[in-house]
Protein backbone atom coordinates (compact mmCIF):
# COMPACT_ATOMS: atom_id res chain seq x y z
CA UNK A 1 0.00 0.00 0.00
CA UNK A 2 1.55 3.33 -1.00
CA UNK A 3 1.75 6.38 1.27
CA UNK A 4 -1.19 8.22 -0.31
CA UNK A 5 -3.47 5.18 -0.07
CA UNK A 6 -2.42 4.72 3.57
CA UNK A 7 -3.23 8.37 4.39
CA UNK A 8 -6.57 8.10 2.60
CA UNK A 9 -7.41 4.98 4.61
CA UNK A 10 -6.54 6.77 7.87
CA UNK A 11 -8.80 9.69 6.97
CA UNK A 12 -11.60 7.32 5.96
CA UNK A 13 -11.34 5.62 9.37
CA UNK A 14 -11.39 9.01 11.15
CA UNK A 15 -14.57 9.89 9.25
CA UNK A 16 -16.05 6.47 10.07
CA UNK A 17 -15.50 6.99 13.81
CA UNK A 18 -17.01 10.48 13.60
CA UNK A 19 -20.06 9.00 11.88
CA UNK A 20 -20.36 6.35 14.63
CA UNK A 21 -20.51 9.07 17.30
CA UNK A 22 -22.85 11.30 15.28
CA UNK A 23 -25.26 8.45 14.57
CA UNK A 24 -25.51 7.61 18.28
CA UNK A 25 -25.82 11.19 19.50
CA UNK A 26 -28.26 12.29 16.76
CA UNK A 27 -30.31 9.08 17.04
CA UNK A 28 -29.71 8.05 13.42
CA UNK A 29 -30.67 4.45 14.13
CA UNK A 30 -31.22 3.45 10.50
CA UNK A 31 -27.77 4.73 9.52
CA UNK A 32 -25.83 3.36 12.52
CA UNK A 33 -25.52 -0.28 11.35
CA UNK A 34 -23.61 0.88 8.26
CA UNK A 35 -20.52 1.69 10.35
CA UNK A 36 -20.13 -1.96 11.42
CA UNK A 37 -19.16 -5.13 9.58
CA UNK A 38 -21.92 -7.72 9.41
CA UNK A 39 -19.95 -10.00 11.75
CA UNK A 40 -18.77 -7.23 14.09
CA UNK A 41 -17.88 -8.29 17.64
CA UNK A 42 -17.93 -6.24 20.84
CA UNK A 43 -15.56 -7.55 23.49
CA UNK A 44 -15.59 -6.58 27.17
CA UNK A 45 -12.34 -5.52 28.87
CA UNK A 46 -12.29 -8.98 30.50
CA UNK A 47 -12.29 -10.59 27.04
CA UNK A 48 -15.90 -11.82 27.05
CA UNK A 49 -18.08 -11.33 23.98
CA UNK A 50 -20.75 -8.72 24.71
CA UNK A 51 -22.39 -8.60 21.29
CA UNK A 52 -22.01 -10.23 17.87
CA UNK A 53 -23.20 -8.78 14.58
CA UNK A 54 -23.18 -5.14 13.57
CA UNK A 55 -26.97 -4.93 13.34
CA UNK A 56 -27.32 -6.49 16.80
CA UNK A 57 -24.90 -4.02 18.35
CA UNK A 58 -26.64 -1.09 16.66
CA UNK A 59 -29.95 -2.33 18.12
CA UNK A 60 -28.33 -2.59 21.56
CA UNK A 61 -27.09 1.01 21.32
CA UNK A 62 -30.56 2.14 20.31
CA UNK A 63 -32.08 0.36 23.30
CA UNK A 64 -29.56 2.00 25.64
CA UNK A 65 -29.55 5.53 24.18
CA UNK A 66 -32.95 6.15 22.58
CA UNK A 67 -34.25 7.97 25.67
CA UNK A 68 -31.02 9.78 26.53
CA UNK A 69 -29.09 12.85 25.55
CA UNK A 70 -25.57 11.73 24.72
CA UNK A 71 -22.37 13.42 23.66
CA UNK A 72 -19.49 11.20 22.56
CA UNK A 73 -16.01 12.40 21.71
CA UNK A 74 -13.21 10.41 20.10
CA UNK A 75 -9.80 12.02 20.58
CA UNK A 76 -6.13 11.48 19.70
CA UNK A 77 -6.57 8.47 17.45
CA UNK A 78 -3.66 6.09 16.98
CA UNK A 79 -4.55 4.47 13.65
CA UNK A 80 -2.43 1.71 12.12
CA UNK A 81 -3.14 0.43 8.62
CA UNK A 82 -2.22 -3.26 8.65
CA UNK A 83 -2.87 -3.83 4.95
CA UNK A 84 -5.31 -2.74 2.24
CA UNK A 85 -8.22 -4.48 3.98
CA UNK A 86 -7.39 -4.31 7.72
CA UNK A 87 -6.57 -1.64 10.29
CA UNK A 88 -6.60 -1.07 14.03
CA UNK A 89 -6.81 1.95 16.30
CA UNK A 90 -6.96 3.18 19.85
CA UNK A 91 -9.05 6.29 20.49
CA UNK A 92 -9.11 8.29 23.71
CA UNK A 93 -12.78 8.92 24.47
CA UNK A 94 -15.21 10.79 26.66
CA UNK A 95 -18.93 10.28 26.85
CA UNK A 96 -21.54 12.31 28.69
CA UNK A 97 -24.97 10.69 28.80
CA UNK A 98 -28.15 11.59 30.67
CA UNK A 99 -31.28 9.45 30.49
CA UNK A 100 -34.82 10.81 30.73
CA UNK A 101 -35.41 8.40 33.60
CA UNK A 102 -32.55 5.88 33.87
CA UNK A 103 -30.44 3.52 31.78
CA UNK A 104 -32.68 0.55 30.86
CA UNK A 105 -30.22 -2.07 32.19
CA UNK A 106 -27.76 -0.33 34.52
CA UNK A 107 -30.20 2.06 36.18
CA UNK A 108 -27.93 5.11 35.93
CA UNK A 109 -29.48 8.59 35.65
CA UNK A 110 -26.32 9.95 34.02
CA UNK A 111 -22.68 9.13 33.42
CA UNK A 112 -19.47 10.90 32.55
CA UNK A 113 -16.97 8.37 31.23
CA UNK A 114 -13.37 8.53 30.09
CA UNK A 115 -11.24 5.82 28.57
CA UNK A 116 -10.24 4.23 25.28
CA UNK A 117 -11.85 2.50 22.34
CA UNK A 118 -9.72 -0.37 21.01
CA UNK A 119 -10.94 -1.25 17.53
CA UNK A 120 -10.15 -3.17 14.40
CA UNK A 121 -11.49 -2.25 10.97
CA UNK A 122 -12.08 -4.13 7.78
CA UNK A 123 -12.63 -2.78 4.29
CA UNK A 124 -15.96 -4.38 3.38
CA UNK A 125 -18.36 -3.60 0.51
CA UNK A 126 -16.18 -0.69 -0.62
CA UNK A 127 -15.86 1.07 2.74
CA UNK A 128 -14.02 0.83 6.05
CA UNK A 129 -16.19 -0.55 8.85
CA UNK A 130 -15.67 -1.34 12.53
CA UNK A 131 -14.99 -5.09 12.89
CA UNK A 132 -14.20 -5.34 16.61
CA UNK A 133 -14.71 -2.88 19.44
CA UNK A 134 -13.68 -2.92 23.08
CA UNK A 135 -14.18 0.02 25.43
CA UNK A 136 -11.93 0.32 28.46
CA UNK A 137 -12.80 2.99 30.99
CA UNK A 138 -10.28 4.83 33.12
CA UNK A 139 -13.00 6.65 35.00
CA UNK A 140 -16.78 6.46 35.18
CA UNK A 141 -18.67 9.04 37.22
CA UNK A 142 -22.24 7.86 37.85
CA UNK A 143 -25.29 9.80 39.01
CA UNK A 144 -28.12 7.63 40.30
CA UNK A 145 -31.82 8.57 40.12
CA UNK A 146 -33.17 10.56 43.05
CA UNK A 147 -35.43 7.69 44.09
CA UNK A 148 -32.27 5.73 44.92
CA UNK A 149 -33.38 2.69 42.91
CA UNK A 150 -30.39 1.00 41.32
Amino acid sequence: MDRIARLEAIEDIRALKAKYFRCMDCKLWDELPSVFTRDMTVVTPAGDIYSEGGANYAASLRHSLEHAVSCHQGLTAEIEIVDAANARAIWAMQDVIEWEDRHPRQGWKSILGRGHYHETYRHEDGAWRIATLSLTRLRLDIEWPEDGAQ
